[in-house]
């Protein structure tokens, strides 16, 4: 028997369910009949305002396995609602987040986002987590649910402190796409870049991946939505406009006259498994002039969160260039 089958009333009717293959890109379609702690979109899915997020979709049963692609995005307007209900320091940089997706009950990947500043204004920061789904997981309930939230685990020194809590809070959720297996289709491209010296190895990627390491502008200001009542005037906010654009040029700025410096030799790797929380012994195979070959055991629980360091410790936030790991050569 379906779960919640035993208190329909006489006004309740069947919700609608969608065929495979089926690409979910609103959060008003029929098939979307699940959100918590999620606001509905027009030409998004939704838009998070809790953590964790739910959304679940109505899907006829394949019986057969599926492979589930989320894609999110990080946009200004996403680090706005999360200033305004977090309210960190407004010295503070914005920082990455790395945010835990889960669905049927099982962690299924994770993302780590980082939008970068420019001279005038920062952009946004896109992924694109794909897992997939064995023919009985759907259960009797024909409902897929996909969730957004913090890792479930204390993460170690060298990642604790460097994301932003709560990280799920005004994220994007454009599109889910649902495709039988298998399939001819290859699967939606991830980010070419982290953004920071963060990335997220997914569980079923090779023993050996290519990091390619380089750095990228710092992160813009915390933006900051006015409060007081003189704020929020036209004129007010005219200038305060002005200030923030002033302020994040010359941290740009700052950082450009600072160079571009990694030296390979001198950084070190770490790892940990965001399922289990275990540490992941990783080695360093070989090191090129921008490029490491990591080597991972092959019996990994869940997606590996990899931490780039530097011997003399974390860069400034905001006047100084961050490294940026990214995979090289298509290894995700």
């Amino acid at each position: 028997m379906a779960v919640g089958s035993w208190f329909t009333t006489d006004f309740d009717v069947p919700h609608p369910v969608g065929d495979l293959p089926a690409v979910v890109d609103g959060g008003h379609q029929p098939t979307v009949c699940v959100v918590d702690q999620m606001v509905r979109g027009h030409q998004i899915i939704g838009r998070a305002v809790g953590d964790p997020a739910t959304v679940g979709i109505k899907v006829r049963p394949a019986w057969q396995p599926i492979r589930v692609a989320v894609t999110l995005q990080l946009d200004d307007a996403g680090t706005r609602w999360w200033a305004s209900r977090v309210k960190p320091d407004p010295a503070q940089a914005e920082r990455p987040r790395l945010v835990v997706l889960s669905s049927q009950g099982r962690i299924r990947g994770a993302a780590v986002l980082a939008r970068r500043q420019g001279w005038l204004r920062a952009g946004g920061s896109k992924e694109t987590i794909s897992f997939e789904l064995a023919a009985d997981e759907l259960g009797d309930d024909d409902l897929l649910l996909v969730e957004m939230s913090d890792p479930r685990i204390q993460l170690p020194a060298w990642a604790d402190g460097r994301f932003s809590t709560s990280s799920a809070i005004g994220l994007r959720v454009d599109r889910i796409h649902l495709d039988p297996l298998p399939t001819t289709e290859p699967p939606p491209p991830s980010a070419a870049t982290s953004g920071c010296p963060f990335l997220v190895v997914p569980a079923t990627s090779p023993e050996t991946v290519r990091v390619r390491v380089g750095t990228v502008p710092p992160a813009p200001p915390v933006p900051r939505n006015p409060t007081r009542s003189y704020a929020k005037r036209k004129p007010a906010r005219a200038v305060l406009k002005v200030l923030r654009t002033a302020r994040r040029a010359a941290g740009r700025a700052s950082a450009e006259a600072g160079g571009d410096r990694v030296r390979p030799d001198d950084l070190t790797v770490h790892a940990v498994d965001l399922t289990t929380g275990a540490t992941v012994p990783i080695r360093i195979v070989d090191r090129g002039a921008h490029t490491l070959d990591l080597r991972l055991p092959t019996d990994r629980e869940g997606p590996v969160l990899l931490g780039v360091t530097e011997p003399g410790g974390h860069r400034r936030e905001r006047t100084a260039r961050q490294l940026d790991c990214r995979f090289d050569g298509g290894t995700q």
